[in-house]
């Protein structure tokens, strides 16, 4: 059965939570588990040239 952990947090940069989830699954990986890492972008249809980094973070174009 497929477990999940989800890392949110953060305002202006989204680089502690890359840092803590790669961590973590580095670590899950060395315990001998399956480690998948996915990024989700909440802000699918926003155009991404209005939006302010103070208060959404990083804005991620896909």
């Amino acid at each position: 059965m497929p477990k999940f952990v989800f890392v949110t947090g953060g305002v202006v940069s989204s680089l502690g939570k890359g840092i803590t989830a790669a961590s973590l699954g580095k670590l899950l990986q060395s315990r001998g588990l399956k480690v998948t890492c996915l990024k989700c972008d909440p802000y699918i249809n926003v155009d991404p040239g209005t939006m302010n980094p103070f208060q959404h973070g990083e804005v991620f174009v896909t």
